[in-house]
């Protein structure tokens, strides 16, 4: 079964339980939508099966009914089967996050990109796949990115290399976009997003990496070029990434200083279209 056929099964599954619990609860669409606190054209394509259920919905579900986290279990269940399997122990890692910290030095982090700039982003790394396909990769993408969007998201601080955000990704109107986005969310009280300059000088590592805490416990997390991902705990690397991280945040530019540079970037792939 194709990816993009997975992903609509998921969709399918669980909106059917969206409109089984609304009925159980013999409510209409929109006092279902006041209750989960969602809007009801929402609601009625997610019951649809236009667009897909995010966690927050599911949480939200759960609330309502108290279920327990039944369907927050049961949304995981058949969303994240779309991730490779190397992927998945990150994903469910990422989910539950109170703190991440990522450094850019190729692309920008997955949890920041707009669905323009991940469309270029992964038409490029899969040339062979269809529209659909593609689509159903932006999807899975958006969903990881609700976590930020939550009642109580994690602490997200960015550090970003500059090259990242000059290389034209998708072109000027996506990069304009990427950037203005970026810079709407180093705006929120829960992120920090610094750049690493040109001028700042060789960084302490060229490989980007994430750094979770997961239940008072730091995870490191790295990928290689052909599809791995490596999930580690040791004492060792922890230290060693932490030791990294504080190199980083020293040798990037302030958190206003970066801000100013994202909007004057923005602004220059504006004049640029």
């Amino acid at each position: 079964m194709s990816e993009s056929s997975r992903r609509s099964r998921a969709i399918a599954a669980f909106a059917e339980e969206v409109r089984s619990q609304r009925q159980h609860l013999g409510l209409s669409q929109t006092a279902y939508a006041n209750l989960l606190i969602f809007s009801q054209p929402l609601v009625s394509k997610v019951e649809r099966g236009e667009v897909p259920a995010s966690p927050e919905f599911a949480r939200a579900m759960d609330k309502a009914g108290k279920t327990g986290g039944v369907y927050v279990r049961l949304h995981g269940e058949l969303f994240r089967q779309d991730y490779p399997d190397w992927f998945k122990p990150y994903a469910d890692l990422e989910q539950s996050a109170t703190a991440i910290v990522s450094y850019s030095s190729v692309l920008v982090e997955g949890l920041a990109q707009t669905e323009a700039y991940a469309a270029a982003v992964f038409r490029a790394a899969n040339p062979t796949e269809t529209e659909d396909e593609v689509r159903a990769r932006i999807e899975l993408r958006v969903q990881r990115q609700q976590i930020l969007n939550r009642e109580n998201p994690p602490r997200l601080w960015m550090i970003v290399a500059e090259s990242v955000l000059r290389m034209s990704v998708g072109g000027p109107a996506t990069m304009r976009e990427q950037l203005t986005y970026l810079a709407e969310l180093a705006e929120r009280p829960t992120v920090t997003l610094q750049i690493l300059r040109a001028r700042d000088g060789a960084p302490p590592t060229d490989m980007p990496f994430i750094f979770l805490t997961v239940d008072g416990q730091q995870v490191a997390y790295s990928e290689s070029w052909v599809g791995g991902g490596s999930v580690d705990r040791s004492p060792e690397t922890i230290a060693q990434t932490a030791e990294v991280c504080d190199h980083l945040r020293m040798m990037a530019a302030s958190a206003q200083d970066s801000l100013d540079l994202l909007r004057s970037m923005a602004k220059q792939q504006g004049a640029d279209e």
